[in-house]
C-alpha cells in the first residue's frame, strides 16, 4: 500500500509541462466549475477518477453521451488587435504624408509610436485563442468501465514581422515635412517642444533619433528637419499653424503618450528601419491543432484492508493523437480555403498506450465523525507519457505528458454537494506560452433528490493560477432525471470582458450538453 501511495505522489509531482490543459469533460463536472475528482461517481467516474468507480449504494452505472465545446481568448489578444485598428485612420493619414510629403500632428505621431508598442505586445508568448472540444460515450457496470472519448484543441497563434514594416510600397519615401519648419517654435509653445523632444529621444536612447529617420525616410524631410529635436520643433510649428491650433497643452499629453509606449515601440521601430517594404511583411497566423481519442476500460478495487473508505481504479487506453499545423500568411494574399485543406492533408495519425490511476477516500468511513461527509481524490491522467507522430512539415513528436489533479467533496447534505479541484501540474496548451493550472470550485443542490425524478442546479467558478492575469470564470448548470433518463445542460462564460467593434465580448465561453440512462 505504501508503494502505491508513494506512485501516486510521484506521478503527481509537477516535474515537466504538459501539453494539454485539463478538459473539464461532461455536463455536470462544468456546471460544477470542473471540481469533479472527489466527487468521481457514475459513468464520469472513469476520467475524472477512476478510484470512483468502485460499487456503492450510491454510485449509479449505465450510459452517458456528452459533448461539449469551449473558446477562450488568452493574453489579451483581442484587445491589442482592437486598438490597432483604431489606429488605422491615423496610420493612413502618416502613410500618406510620407508618400506625398505632407505634414502630421503630434498626436498622429503619438498614436503612431502606440501602434508600434501594440505590434510588438501581438508576438509576447501567451497571445492567441483556443478553441476545446470534447465528448463521446462512458459506460459503467458496477466497477467496470469502458469508453471512447474525444479531446480536440486548436490554438491560434499570431507571429507580426516587425521587421519589414516600412509603410510605402518601395521601400523609401518623401518623407513627412518636405515643407516643414523645423526652427523655433512660438514662446507659447516652448515647454510643449521640449517635452516632445524628449519623449522622441525616449524612443531607443541608445540610437539616437531614431524615430526622425523613420518618419522622415533618412533625410526625406524638410532640410531644415535634422533629427528628433527638428522633427519635434515641426510637429509644433505645424499644429500651432492650423486653422484651429492645437494647444501646448495637448501637444504636451501627446508626448507623455508618446513616452508611456516608447519602450515597446522600440524594436519594432528598430526592426523597421533595419528591414523591407510592407510588401515583403511575412506576419502570420499559425494554427496548431492536437486530437485525442482514447478507448479506454476502466476497473477499480476497494483498498479497505490498508485503510477504511479508501478506493483505487485505473484506466488502460489506447489512445489515437492526429496532430496538424498549418500557417496562414494574411500579407502575401494567402488563401484561407487553402491553409485549411493544406492543414487536413498534412495531419498525422499515431497510436500509443496509456494508463491513468486515482484513488477516492471516504474519509468518514474511517473516522466516523468527520463533519460534512468529506471525500479526498487523487487523479494521474497518462502516467506513462506517450508521443504521438508530428506532421511531416513540422517533424518530430507530441509529448502527452501526464497530468495530476487532487480533489475535495463535502455533503452539508444528502441534497448538497460542495467541491473543489486544483491542479497539482502546470499544463501547456496549444497557444505557445499559454499555460494552464486550474482551480475549481462547485456546487450542486438536487431540489426533489429521487432516483426517478429530480431537478438538479448547479454553479461553480474556476481561475487559471497558472496566468496572473487570469481573471475568474463562472459556470452554471441544471437538468431534469426523469425515469433514469438524465437530460443536463451547463455553460462557462468569464468575467473579463474585452472589447470588439465598441462591443464588450467574454474572453472565455463554452457549453456542454449530455443525455445519460443512469440506474
Amino acid at each position: 500500500m505504501k508503494k502505491l501511495l508513494a506512485l501516486l505522489c510521484c506521478a503527481a509531482l509537477p516535474a515537466a509541462l504538459s501539453a494539454e490543459q485539463w478538459q473539464v469533460l461532461g455536463t455536470r463536472p462544468m456546471g460544477m466549475g470542473g471540481a469533479f475528482v472527489a466527487v468521481a461517481e457514475g459513468p464520469a467516474a472513469q476520467y475524472w477518477n477512476p478510484g470512483g468507480l468502485v460499487k456503492s449504494s450510491s454510485n449509479v452505472s449505465g450510459m452517458d453521451l456528452h459533448a461539449g465545446v469551449n473558446a477562450e481568448f488568452t493574453g489579451g489578444i483581442i484587445k491589442n488587435a482592437s486598438d490597432i485598428g483604431d489606429m488605422a485612420t491615423q496610420l493612413t493619414a502618416i502613410q500618406n504624408a510620407q508618400s506625398s510629403g505632407g505634414s502630421i500632428t503630434p498626436q498622429q505621431a503619438a498614436d503612431f509610436v502606440k501602434t508600434m508598442s501594440l505590434l510588438s505586445d501581438m508576438n509576447k508568448p501567451g497571445k492567441g485563442a483556443l478553441v476545446e472540444a470534447g465528448g463521446g460515450v462512458n459506460f459503467k457496470f458496477s466497477k467496470v468501465a469502458l469508453s471512447v472519448n474525444n479531446f480536440t484543441a486548436v490554438g491560434m497563434n499570431p507571429f507580426i514581422d516587425s521587421n519589414n514594416l516600412n509603410l510605402t510600397s518601395g521601400g523609401s519615401n518623401a518623407g513627412i515635412f518636405s515643407g516643414g519648419n523645423g526652427g523655433a517654435v512660438p514662446g507659447a509653445y516652448a515647454g510643449a517642444a521640449t517635452t516632445l523632444k524628449d519623449a522622441l529621444n525616449s524612443i531607443d536612447p541608445a540610437t539616437p533619433n531614431a524615430i526622425y529617420t523613420l518618419l522622415c525616410g533618412g533625410g526625406g524631410c524638410s532640410g531644415s528637419i535634422t533629427d528628433n529635436t527638428t522633427l519635434a520643433n515641426a510637429l509644433v510649428n505645424y499644429a500651432s499653424s492650423l486653422p484651429t491650433p492645437v494647444s501646448p497643452d495637448q501637444i504636451i499629453a501627446a508626448a507623455n503618450n508618446i513616452s508611456q509606449y516608447a519602450a515597446g515601440a522600440t524594436p519594432v521601430v528598430n526592426g523597421a528601419l533595419a528591414g523591407g517594404p510592407y510588401t515583403a511583411n511575412t506576419s502570420n497566423l499559425t494554427l496548431d491543432a492536437a486530437s485525442f481519442t482514447e478507448i479506454a476500460a476502466g476497473y477499480a478495487w476497494s483498498a479497505e484492508k490498508w485503510l477504511s473508505g479508501l478506493s483505487i481504479g485505473g484506466n488502460l487506453k489506447m489512445v489515437n493523437g492526429r496532430m496538424a499545423t498549418t500557417t496562414f500568411r494574411f500579407m502575401n494574399n494567402s488563401n484561407t480555403g487553402d491553409a485549411f485543406k493544406d492543414m487536413l492533408k498534412d495531419a498525422k495519425s499515431s497510436w500509443a498506450p496509456a494508463a491513468d490511476i486515482g484513488a477516492l477516500w471516504n474519509v468518514r468511513a474511517k473516522y466516523p465523525r468527520a463533519p460534512l461527509s468529506p471525500k479526498v481524490g487523487l487523479v494521474v491522467r497518462n502516467l506513462n507519457s506517450p508521443k504521438f507522430d508530428r506532421p511531416d512539415t513540422v517533424g518530430g513528436s507530441y509529448k502527452l505528458d501526464r497530468q495530476a489533479r487532487l480533489g475535495l467533496a463535502l455533503k452539508p447534505a444528502n441534497f448538497w454537494t460542495l467541491a473543489a479541484d486544483m491542479d497539482l501540474t502546470k499544463n501547456g496548451t496549444e497557444v505557445k506560452g499559454y499555460d494552464s493550472r486550474q482551480l475549481a470550485l462547485g456546487t450542486e443542490v438536487n431540489l426533489i433528490n429521487r432516483k426517478a425524478f429530480n431537478i438538479p442546479l448547479r454553479a461553480g467558478l474556476m481561475k487559471n493560477v497558472a496566468e496572473k492575469d487570469s481573471k475568474l470564470a463562472y459556470t452554471l448548470g441544471t437538468g431534469l432525471n426523469l425515469l433514469y433518463m438524465h437530460f443536463d445542460v451547463s455553460g462557462v462564460i468569464s468575467s473579463e470582458k474585452t472589447k470588439l467593434d465598441d462591443k464588450n465580448i467574454p474572453t472565455k465561453v463554452g457549453v456542454s450538453a449530455s443525455f445519460g440512462l443512469l440506474f
